[in-house]
């Protein structure tokens, strides 16, 4: 079932629609730069266009002319989705939830995940573009690459602006989990070979008869492709067949371990973003119940990663990448972002290669997505899958 998290549902009320940036107030104008993508780096791009929580400026506090903007892939800015009226954690009923990209245009599904990112730019052969760009925890894929050139883009280039880690989550308080667990353990949980904490090897605690709880991810999101792209590796390259009992939930919402009641959330689990939770754990999300100006107090996750060593190997940690992705025929393009400039957005913003340093390679903009939790790593891939 997907779990609904921090977004509750109720018959008296009106369809649920997602409170995210504020852009009924904004629509992005002709010379501005929009950016659509995923939900794992989504926080690292809007911290680095409007800055951080914490005071920090970002790119478009310097005064820009023309503005970056982002809209992210979860319907609110915490991180959350929105469903309709009628839903139920066991039949969910997803909004699909709107933006207006452009001035003057109508609304348009949101994009909310990186490969929805990734055929979205691919689709947008207007002139003057609406997407310049994406944010995006997958690189395109080498058909991707092909349209991209059948399109007269020459190819989509990739820039790597940090790193993280898919995890697993359990709850912070009475987890029966191992203190770690390996690839090898997670097969067997998820495709059902281990259905209590006992069969672990080498598990010590006092829950072994209690029934393990496996949670996932949507089967779109970049956390959940990175998890089964482990496990088929740890199954000798054969897809796993997942049990009946792995259940979908919210990505990256501790609420889809914290809701559960008092037998299940001990023996639940999760693929956890390292970064998500590290923003969690700073403070950034406060309680959505509150009217403005809001609670002074930050939620609190109730989830930690498992970081032992477990009995039969290595603690399963995953590196995952944040990229940007843009049209290579705009890094070439001779139209400066700024009047009176003389660079062009992809070299303001992105990659500027023999030249100055681009917002995202100078401390700054490296700060700003540190500020998000992911790693900063700037690398100009180019034509890259």
């Amino acid at each position: 079932m997907l779990k609904i998290g921090l977004v509750g549902v109720a018959a008296t009320l009106m369809p649920l629609i997602g409170a995210g940036k504020a852009f009924a107030d904004y629509a992005p104008q002709a010379g501005d730069i929009v950016g659509v993508g995923g939900d794992t780096p989504q926080y690292a791009l809007e911290f680095g266009a409007d800055g951080d929580y914490a005071g920090d400026a970002g790119f478009n506090q310097a005064g820009a002319y023309n503005r970056l903007v982002t809209f992210n892939a979860t319907a609110d800015a915490n991180g959350r989705s929105a469903y309709q009226q009628g839903s139920s954690e066991a039949s969910p009923i997803p909004l699909n939830p709107t933006d207006v990209l452009r001035a003057g245009t109508y609304p348009v599904q949101r994009v909310q995940s990186s490969g929805a990112g990734i055929s979205a730019l691919l689709a947008d052969t207007h002139s003057p573009e609406t997407i310049n760009f994406i944010f995006s925890a997958s690189p395109p894929t080498a058909v991707n690459q092909s349209t991209a050139a059948s399109n007269g883009w020459g190819y989509l280039h990739v820039v790597e602006i940090g790193t993280d880690s898919v995890q697993i989550a359990v709850d912070g308080t009475s987890t029966n989990a191992p203190t770690g667990l390996s690839a090898a353990d997670l097969l067997n949980i998820y495709t059902g070979a281990y259905t209590t904490w006992s069969q672990v090897p080498g598990y010590s605690g006092s829950g072994g008869s209690a029934t393990i709880v496996p949670l996932i991810p949507p089967s779109g999101s970049s956390i959940y492709k990175t998890f089964i792209a482990d496990l088929t590796t740890a199954n000798g390259g054969t897809a796993p067949h997942l049990a009946s009992d792995v259940q979908t939930v919210e990505q990256n919402d501790p609420t889809a371990i914290t809701t559960l009641n008092s037998t299940q959330a001990p023996n639940a689990l999760v693929p956890f973003s390292a970064a998500r939770l590290a923003l969690w754990n700073d403070g950034y999300f406060h309680n959505p119940a509150t009217v403005f100006p809001g609670s002074s107090s930050a939620l609190t996750p109730g989830v930690v990663l498992l970081s032992g060593t477990p009995g039969d190997g290595t603690v399963y940690a995953s590196p995952i990448t944040d990229y940007v992705i843009f049209r290579q025929s705009d890094a070439a393009s001779t139209s400066p972002m700024e009047p009176g400039g003389t660079l062009n957005w992809v070299q303001t913003l992105f990659s500027n290669p023999g030249g100055s340093n681009p917002f995202f390679d100078k401390p700054l903009g490296k700060s700003l997505v540190a500020a998000s939790g992911v790693t900063p790593d700037y690398v100009d891939l180019g034509n890259f899958t």
